[in-house]
């Protein structure tokens, strides 16, 4: 029971750290295009991994906080779809069916035959 407290609090204090780093990434990225310093500017890959890494939220946040790059689609479009991805990863880790608890199995076979009766349909 200590461990899966453990685990929810890393879990969590990961979650909130790396959205943070977005958040200063997407900062810092904003200072360096307004110093005139593209060239030593965080590039929007960093900011894509961190995104799928768990910090899609802050990103996100900090778009529309710093006012800054609201016109760009790649980060509009995409930030919202990862979000949900990350809170659903962490909804999996939190009840978990990612790997925390053991997964009950009478679950997974009757799952299996609705795939199973579904695809029989194509």
């Amino acid at each position: 029971m200590c461990m899966l407290v453990f685990l929810r609090v890393l879990i969590s204090v990961y979650t909130v750290a790396v959205n943070a780093y977005s958040f200063l990434l997407v900062k810092f990225q904003k200072d360096a295009y307004e110093e005139g310093e593209c060239e030593n500017s965080v590039h929007d890959g960093k900011i894509f991994i961190a995104a799928l890494l768990g910090g899609a939220l802050g990103a996100f946040v900090a778009i529309f906080a710093l006012k800054y790059r609201r016109r760009s689609m790649f980060l509009m479009v995409l930030m919202p779809v990862i979000t949900v991805l990350n809170a659903y990863l962490v909804y999996l880790a939190f009840t978990g069916t990612f790997g925390l608890y053991p997964v009950r199995y009478e679950y997974g076979n009757a799952l299996f035959s609705r795939i199973a009766r579904f695809t029989r349909l194509f």
